[in-house]
Formats: C-alpha cells, structure tokens, sequence
C-alpha cells in the first residue's frame, strides 16, 4: 500500500473511532474456547474424590471431554484462565462479565430439528416438495439423531451434516422423473435409517407409487404426529377406507 494511502487510512479510522459513543452500546464477545473447561480444571486442581471427579480426572489426563461436565466446568471461568487461554490481559479487563452456556440435550437438540419456523426438518421437506415428494420424519428418528450428534460432541451444529448424510441418496434419486409404480411417492427416515448411535443406518427409505407414505403409515401402526406432513390428511383417510373395505 502506498505511503500516502496509509495515512489517509489512519486518519479515517481515527476519525470513525472518535466519532462513535460506545455509552449506549452493549458489546458481546463469544466464542466456543475449545479445551478451555481443560485449563479450568488445572486451576481448581479437583481431587479423586467427590460428583464427577474422575470423570474430569479423566478428561485431564486422556483428553476424553463430556458435554455436561464441559458446562459444569465453564461455569466457573475467570479472567485469569481466558488470559491462561491467550487473550491479552488488556482485552480481558474490558469484558466484565463472564458467562457460559450450558449444552443442549436430547430433547432440546429434537426441539431445534422440528419446532423453529425455518427448522431443518421443514427446510428439507421445503426441498422435496419442490418435486412432489413427500419427506417424514418419526419420532424415534429424530431422537436418535439428537443423540450422535451428543455423542460426536458436534451440538446443534452437526444436526445438518447428520441428516444430509442420511439422506443424500434420496436426493439423487429423487429428481429422475417417472410415472406409475416408479415414481416417488415419498422419502422416510426412521430408526431402521438412521441406526444406532455407534452404527451406520441403512439410509433413507424410497417409497415409490401413489400412496406409498399413507400406506407405510398405516402398515408400521405410526401416530400421526406433528411431524406427519400435513398434506397426507386426505391420503391416509382414503388408505384407511380402502383397507377397511378390503377387510370387509
């Protein structure tokens, strides 16, 4: 940069700093401070004995982190260990209060996947009604998903990767236009698809032909939750007729 353009810079920058009241500004720094529940406990130097103590005992010596003790850690950080973590001291002393925040657990990890307006569940179903495909959740899915992303310590975070894994197949399949039997009726993620926490499921499952979900519904016994979409009202009504008459 030329000698002349830093100096023009400066004194802009001067001037933009000079010109700001920070008296009614409300500044708000975070981060997520990796290992930093780490240096907390070196400064307690928490003993063998007592709630949890050898789980952080533990965590000290082999690394191995969990999400509740991690929070129960960070509610008791200082200064002195956001210095110990690399922030310069003259940083620190502008930041007078220190708070954490605890992690999620399973059921507000569940509550992030369905109940916010753009929540990742109806961002997908968005996508897949683009092609008139239907995508369904249940229940037990969901809580399983909450829980891998618990056990990769990933939070709210790692909810989007988990499901693009489960369902990238689907999403190939999805855009080849077909008709009758062939064409895709529906895409469900269920226990069986999702897996276990240490276990890869098989996917999500293609349901293809006219009244493929209403009948998957109705043969697995599922509750129509809030999850159900709810433009199968209609659909499953006139599965349940039709398989009444059948049994008649």
């Amino acid at each position: 940069m030329l000698p002349f353009l830093k100096r023009d810079l400066g004194k802009i920058l001067a001037m933009i700093v000079y010109r700001i009241d920070t008296k009614d500004i409300l500044f708000i720094c975070g981060g997520a401070f990796v290992d930093l529940e780490k240096t907390i406990s070196e400064r307690r130097q928490d003993s063998s004995i007592g709630f949890g103590a050898p789980i952080r005992t533990n965590m000290r010596s082999s690394g191995v982190t969990s999400p509740t003790v991690t929070s129960s850690l960070l509610e008791s950080v200082e200064s002195g260990d956001l210095a110990k973590f690399g922030l310069i001291p003259e940083f620190i002393g502008r930041l007078p209060i220190l708070v954490s925040l605890a992690a999620l657990d399973e059921d507000q990890l569940v509550q992030v996947l369905t109940e916010p307006k753009n929540s990742l569940s109806r961002q997908y179903r968005k996508m897949f009604s683009l092609n008139n495909v239907k995508l369904h959740f249940t229940d037990g899915a969901l809580r399983i998903v909450a829980k891998k992303a618990i056990v990769k310590n990933t939070g709210a975070r790692g909810l989007r990767a988990l499901l693009e894994t489960i369902l990238l197949e689907a999403m190939y399949e999805i855009p080849d236009e077909k008709a009758g039997n062939e064409r895709v009726d529906a895409v469900v993620v269920d226990e069986e698809a999702i897996g276990s926490v240490d276990r890869p499921g098989c996917g999500a499952k293609i349901l293809r032909g006219d009244g493929a979900l209403a009948q998957y519904i109705i043969r697995n016994n599922i509750p129509n939750s809030p999850e159900t979409n709810e433009a199968l009202a209609g659909e499953l009504e006139d599965a349940y007729m039709l398989s009444r008459i059948v049994s008649l």
